[in-house]
């Protein structure tokens, strides 16, 4: 396993590149959009979004000119923001988290009192929770038919309600690297293609999950299946067209610590304390699961939620690198208990069942075994080699 020589992220990352000096490609990345090297005029980007948008804008009071996918979390809320700076009349979407918190939905008000209607989608349970544990088990992330849903919900609906425009963040790719693997147009537009090839789908499809011995039938997917071309056509407006989806962290700066400065003043609140799998107070804190999506990424990879964290912050120079690789290794791989505890009670698993299919996925060459089982601490947190965290603190 390999480190940036800047940042504190690995080559276990999925389509994540290095240079020959060692840099990963996210760092890269930053430093185009923040205006270094040869850097974005992100004055002319805002120009361009402007003329972009000015077709949506049907005037019609009875129409949204846009549909913004939302959480309550920190980007939906900045988004949102941005919407509403623009002169734009959204639909907000929320697809309902897996095990919700009060403080997300608490957020989640809050953004609706910032001057929009808000949609909040609540699945089947009974469906959501058998692809909760089909996900978990078949490619070890039970957030995996969650982020389904947020791709494809909000695309059925703007199909339904003829609303052809959808506000997304930040690309991924633009924020955790991948880029020099990504077209520019899908830096910018989302559609089926980015969702299949880059939203963290782990190579299934919602049709995979059609399986009437467990009790998912054809009928049950329908919101979780992205709606055939022809009727992405038939979306139209002001002699508009066919369906968009757009990044808005093409066209702004999307620094993270700034936007929640941002959206504070609107009402936003930050957690109490820290999220357990990492420093940081503003984290997936709409949902209990992402967090233990983020530990299951540390087994898988070998780095977790803090690692990312630490990354950005040393990005935006908040940290140097030293103590970035301190926060990797005080926080990254934690055995997240009090999370566990909750999936464990929602999901009828005991812990023991909960480790087996974590262990299931568990990368065999970053952590210690011993008579084929993984080393666990006193706290059940995995041992990793101490050769990666030799790596991890000197990457040259």
């Amino acid at each position: 396993m390999r480190f940036c020589s800047k940042c504190v992220i690995p080559d276990t990352r999925p389509d994540l590149d290095f240079n020959e000096g060692g840099e990963c490609d996210a760092c890269r990345a930053y430093e185009m959009k923040h205006g270094y090297r040869k850097g974005l005029d992100w004055e002319q980007r805002e120009k361009e979004f402007v003329e972009f948008i000015k077709p949506f804008k049907t005037g019609d009071p009875m129409r949204y000119d846009c549909i913004i996918p939302v959480s309550g979390g920190k980007d939906s809320t900045y988004q949102t923001h941005i919407a509403l700076q623009y002169g734009l009349k959204p639909l907000c979407i929320c697809f309902e988290p897996t095990l919700p918190t009060k403080i997300g939905r608490q957020n989640l008000d809050n953004l609706n009192n910032m001057g929009v209607d808000l949609i909040h989608f609540k699945r089947n349970p009974i469906i959501y929770d058998r692809l909760v544990m089909e996900g978990f088990r078949r490619v070890g992330d039970p957030e995996w038919i969650n982020h389904v849903g947020i791709w494809t919900v909000p695309v059925n609906f703007a199909v339904a309600f003829n609303i052809p425009l959808i506000l997304w963040g930040e690309s991924p790719q633009m924020e955790y690297g991948g880029l020099h693997r990504v077209k520019e147009i899908n830096k910018r537009l989302f559609d089926e293609d980015w969702m299949n090839d880059f939203g963290c789908l782990n190579g299934l499809r919602a049709e995979d999950m059609i399986n009437e011995s467990n009790g998912v039938s054809h009928s049950d997917m329908k919101m979780y299946i992205y709606p055939l071309r022809e009727k992405l056509d038939e979306v139209v407006v002001n002699n508009v067209r066919g369906l968009q989806g757009v990044f808005l962290g093409y066209y702004f700066k999307w620094d993270i610590p700034t936007a929640v400065d941002t959206i504070e003043t609107l009402g936003w609140r930050r957690r109490k304390g820290r999220v357990e799998t990492t420093y940081t107070d503003y984290e997936g804190l709409d949902c209990y699961s992402m967090n233990i999506h983020d530990y299951l990424k540390y087994c898988k990879f070998g780095f977790g939620r803090a690692s990312d964290d630490a990354s950005r912050d040393i990005r935006n120079s908040r940290i140097d690198r030293e103590q970035g690789v301190r926060l990797a290794e005080r926080y990254d791989g934690r055995y997240p208990k009090h999370l566990v505890e909750k999936f464990c009670v929602r999901f009828g698993l005991s812990q023991n069942e909960f480790d087996d299919i974590c262990d299931s996925f568990t990368n065999k060459e970053l952590f210690e075994r011993r008579d084929r089982k993984f080393v666990r601490d006193i706290d059940g947190s995995l041992v990793m080699k101490s050769k990666y965290f030799e790596a991890r603190r000197h990457p040259s």
